[in-house]
């Protein structure tokens, strides 16, 4: 009876860790991308500013516009590939620091002057969106509401997991998307969103002063505990600007939605340009408690 029990592992074992696939899942590249509408080409570019390189033949690029979708690989005869300095590369090859990607999507898909569109970089060996981001053809309606989604390289960031987040998560209000950090007892944790803010890209002069710049963060909370969490800014500095009040849970409260005033901490571009928020939870909370916030929303609107 020994000698079938342990043959009978010895065959489940065969079967569980044969399936390399299962144990040993696709690597996804951790790649810097940025991305532009060339509007005097009518083309795509998409550039590669830091991170690993990637196999051409594993890049898949989805474009949304008006509710119409086009895909893209790169043996597709309106894809080229180029180095630094502008020379074409073969589409058999890899994408790595310096090279872009230029695409013609006028055979697939039409984007009009002043068209939003949605872009997707996708590595089909991982079946992973290695980054989505919106883009703007000339001529755009500013945006009421600009969110670190709003530009390729916005950023958001858990310091208790060590992990960047989608920023997806906070575009919109009330859209069942959230991000979730989980607030420990004996470390600070906390949430910091970088906007990227292309002030060029918006059409604003340089050396423009703002009238008013209006933060808006909008929270919501994993238990009925209180909670009190601490907003930041910083417009580029070595320094951290605590911002009043303090987001604050009571136990009839479970949804806040906050607005600071920052126009004295961001007056120029400049500072727009290197604005980072973050959000820090008060730390008082045991581990076992499973006491955690989420950021429903997060983005800035200017006037100047």
């Amino acid at each position: 009876m020994i000698s079938i029990v342990v043959l009978a592992f010895s065959a489940v074992a065969i079967t569980v860790f044969s399936d390399e696939r299962a144990m040993d899942p696709p690597h996804t590249p951790h790649t810097n991308l940025r991305e532009n509408i060339d509007t005097s080409k009518d083309k795509v570019q998409i550039f590669h500013i830091g991170g690993e390189a990637i196999d051409l033949e594993d890049i898949k690029i989805i474009l949304r516009v008006n509710g119409m979708q086009a895909e893209f690989n790169m043996s597709d005869p309106d894809v080229e590939i180029y180095d630094p300095d502008g020379n074409k590369l073969p589409h058999d090859g890899v994408f790595t620091l310096g090279d872009y990607i230029e695409i013609d999507p006028s055979s697939k898909i039409n984007i009009e002057h002043g068209d939003v569109v949605d872009f997707y970089f996708v590595h089909s060996e991982s079946s992973q969106v290695i980054q989505k981001t919106k883009l703007w053809s000339e001529g755009k309606e500013f945006p009421d509401w600009i969110t670190p989604y709003t530009f390729p390289g916005g950023t958001a960031y858990d310091n208790y997991t060590a992990t960047w987040l989608d920023t997806e998560l906070v575009d919109k209000i009330n859209d069942n998307k959230s991000t979730r950090t989980h607030i420990s007892k004996n470390e600070t944790t906390y949430e910091n969103f970088t906007f990227a803010i292309n002030t060029e890209e918006l059409e604003i002069p340089e050396g423009t002063l703002f009238t008013n710049i209006t933060l808006k963060i909008v929270c919501t909370r994993h238990d009925k505990s209180p909670i009190i969490l601490t907003p930041e800014i910083n417009n580029g500095s070595s320094q951290w600007t605590r911002l009043y009040p303090s987001i604050g849970f009571t136990h009839s409260m479970d949804f806040v939605n906050q607005n600071y005033n920052i126009t004295e901490y961001v007056k120029n571009t400049t500072e727009l340009e290197n604005l980072e928020v973050r959000i820090l939870a008060d730390g008082r909370a045991s581990d076992s408690a499973d006491k955690a916030f989420h950021v429903d929303f997060i983005g800035i609107h200017l006037d100047y």
